[in-house]
């Protein structure tokens, strides 16, 4: 059986948007777009929807290049210790 947004949000019992969010981000499996009409395919009553990610990918495996080491010189520091 298929069905639209409208009847799959009250299956599932979650808001419209939330299910629009979940179709354009392909959790939905079997569903298919014809012009401005989503269609979800029920399996045992209800649409399948896929496990998502949680947040974004780690950032913590990235290499990072080693810092350059800068040593700032006071010139002028340095000519008053010699005159002492």
């Amino acid at each position: 059986m298929i069905v639209g947004t409208t009847e799959a949000a009250q299956i599932l019992k979650i808001s419209t948007a939330r299910l629009r969010a979940l179709l354009s981000a392909g959790r939905v499996q079997g569903a298919y777009k014809t012009g401005k009409m989503w269609l979800i395919p029920l399996v045992n009553g209800k649409p399948i929807i896929e496990r998502g990610t949680r947040g974004p990918a780690p950032r913590w495996r990235d290499l990072r290049l080693p810092a350059k080491t800068i040593i700032h010189v006071n010139s002028q520091r340095i000519r008053q210790n010699h005159k002492q």
